[in-house]
């Protein structure tokens, strides 16, 4: 090797990375960035042909906007890019944005496109179409046999008669879909290994029984026509997360296992309408399917209200095991003229009292409380948490409500720096933002 070839592969040290770093860098790019990687050398311009991560994005339709018909152009780059690639595809991601209706995702499209990603081994494919009503979803993607990973959304669900399973799928998300009658039930029963299932704002259903026994964590986001819920059969889930969207449901949840993290919100969007937690998730269960619960969410609470407030007292102690709880007050609806009086008022409530002076073991280690309105009764709840949790390290009071004078903030910091735990560890904070 001569001196000058010699001081040109020092300066180009680009040119001779390690294969795994170059496929680093590659995986961390958008498809125009690959393809442009071509111009840094000779031995990267062909480069991007074999990156084994291909995305197309909202940032990438965006880029043909300003055409008339986009749909030649980009139908023909994404083919050619899949055509000219020269080795295997892990991950593939296809994203139609809501915005992006000057393009569509036709059928003739994805019959071409799924099956190179088929032979190419692809195992996380990525696939939203959220730009024009649903379509049939494209049988030609349940050929697709050694994905772990699976999402898609935009589509009208059926499963072909001669579906065999995603035997190696470990993590589905379904994503606004319209389900076939049964298509759900069928899906998830074809994935013997699946650990996680993600079920997102998807119709066609009204009764969910999940009977996978290698499920880990699932999460669900209700749409309106739901009726009940039942998890009895996933024996190892053990994390659950469940937005209910608003929805009021008696009895909604009919089974739980024996899980570890639950996080629940009941999202109102402005509706007036308030409806306990007990409909989410029956008192009846809680003895069952919380004695190993570790992590607890729980949203749009209205502490304020006698049964919601002995609901919560009951969870946590149903629930010896759990570590760490986390409360958000709904603040929609509080009335706030009484804010003021609301250490006076707590006198008078003896049904409270006679509650939270019941002394018992919890092994709370850390608690949130997050309240967006008038404070009424949260402080008696913390003042049972500190009387109850010897394990306790940090207790932090956020209040998020502007309408509360300097003397009254004064008044609820001071309350809670001198309530009395039981914990000597303990540390209680007070947090106050106006919004």
């Amino acid at each position: 090797m001569t001196l000058l070839n010699k001081k040109a592969n020092e300066n180009d040290q680009i040119s001779y990375l390690p294969g795994n770093v170059i496929d680093a860098i590659l995986a961390n790019l958008e498809i125009k960035d690959q393809v442009r990687t071509s111009i840094l050398s000779k031995n990267w311009r062909y480069m991007w042909t074999s990156a084994p991560q291909l995305h197309f994005d909202q940032d990438f339709f965006n880029t043909f906007m300003h055409l008339d018909d986009p749909n030649p152009v980009i139908s023909k780059i994404i083919t050619d890019v899949l055509m000219l690639h020269s080795g295997p595809i892990h991950k593939f991601t296809l994203y139609l944005p809501y915005d992006s209706a000057y393009f569509d995702m036709e059928v003739e499209y994805l019959n071409i496109w799924i099956p190179i990603l088929s032979s190419k081994g692809v195992k996380y494919l990525d696939f939203v179409n959220f730009n024009s009503v649903p379509d049939e979803i494209p049988f030609i993607i349940f050929s697709c046999k050694e994905l772990t990973y699976l999402k898609f959304g935009g589509f009208n669900m059926s499963i072909p008669p001669d579906f065999c399973g995603f035997k190696k799928l470990l993590e589905l998300h379904l994503d606004m879909l319209i389900f076939e009658p049964g298509a759900l039930e069928t899906l998830v029963s074809g994935c013997p290994f699946l650990e996680k299932l993600i079920i997102e704002s998807c119709d066609g259903y009204e009764y969910l029984d999940i009977s996978s026994p290698t499920l880990k964590v699932l999460e669900i986001v209700l749409r309106d026509d739901m009726k009940s819920i039942s998890l009895e059969k996933a024996t190892n889930l053990v994390d659950f997360t469940l937005d209910v969207n608003g929805i009021r449901v008696y009895g909604l949840i009919k089974s739980l296992p024996k899980i570890k993290r639950l996080s629940v919100r009941k999202s109102m969007y402005g509706k007036k309408e308030k409806y306990p937690y007990a409909d989410i998730i029956p008192l009846t269960l809680l003895a069952s399917s919380f004695n190993s619960l570790e992590y607890l969410q729980l949203h749009d609470m209205s502490l304020n209200e006698k049964g919601e407030l002995l609901y919560v007292v009951s969870v946590l102690k149903s629930a010896p095991r759990l570590t760490e709880f986390a409360i958000y007050q709904s603040g929609n609806n509080d009335d706030t003229s009484q804010v003021s009086d609301y250490f006076e008022e707590l006198q008078e409530c003896w049904w409270l009292r006679l509650e939270l002076e019941e002394h018992c073991w919890l092994g709370l280690q850390i608690v949130d409380i997050y309240l967006g309105g008038s404070p009424h009764h949260a402080m008696s709840l913390t003042q049972f948490i500190l009387l109850n949790s010897p394990l306790l390290e940090t207790l932090t009071f956020n209040y998020c409500y502007k309408e509360l004078d300097a003397p009254m903030l004064l008044k609820i910091s001071q309350e809670l720096l001198l309530m009395e735990r039981v914990s000597p560890r303990a540390q209680v904070e007070f947090n106050h933002s106006a919004f």
